[in-house]
């Protein structure tokens, strides 16, 4: 038996060879060098590379009492945002209401005030359109306020 000259060292079978023939590594031989010499880079990169089906890391376990606690404060966060939600989807329906009313407001009272008999039914009218009206704007500012009122609370700070 001897060994190949190249860069690999493996056995060549000199009994398979050909007597008249150069003396080197046959196809067979030279497959198995090959695969020889490369099995340990492919076992390399395949122990580098992430498992990708691996579960994550989970964090270290905690108490009971932390694990509840920490519940506690998520549905307490929870409710309060949906609360804040809430509070801002009434005040703007409020706030669209009161200018609906309004506008319906106005047109009654332009419909009323055409039909009027004399100028002075249509004149007083006008005047409780206008008290209305001012009734009206200040119930819109009021909304106004309690909507920045709710934007300006503090949200509470997550832990």
């Amino acid at each position: 038996m001897d060994t190949c000259k190249g860069c690999f060292s493996f056995p060549v079978m000199s009994a398979s060879r050909p007597a008249g023939r150069a003396r080197g590594p046959d196809a067979r031989t030279l497959l198995l060098a090959v695969a020889m010499a490369v099995a340990p880079c492919i076992a390399m990169a395949q122990s580098v590379a992430p498992n990708r089906y691996a579960t994550p890391a989970l964090p270290p376990p905690t108490s009971s009492y932390e694990r509840q606690r920490q519940a506690t404060e998520d549905v307490q966060r929870r409710q309060d945002d949906a609360s804040r939600k809430a509070e801002q989807d009434r005040i703007g329906l409020a706030i669209d209401s009161n200018r609906r009313k309004l506008e319906v407001d106005r047109a009654r009272t332009e419909r009323d005030r055409a039909a009027a008999r004399n100028p002075v039914e249509s004149e007083r009218m006008r005047l409780d359109y206008e008290q209305r009206r001012q009734a009206y704007e200040r119930e819109r500012e009021e909304l106004e306020r309690q909507r920045a009122a709710s934007e300006a609370r503090p949200v509470p700070v997550e832990p």
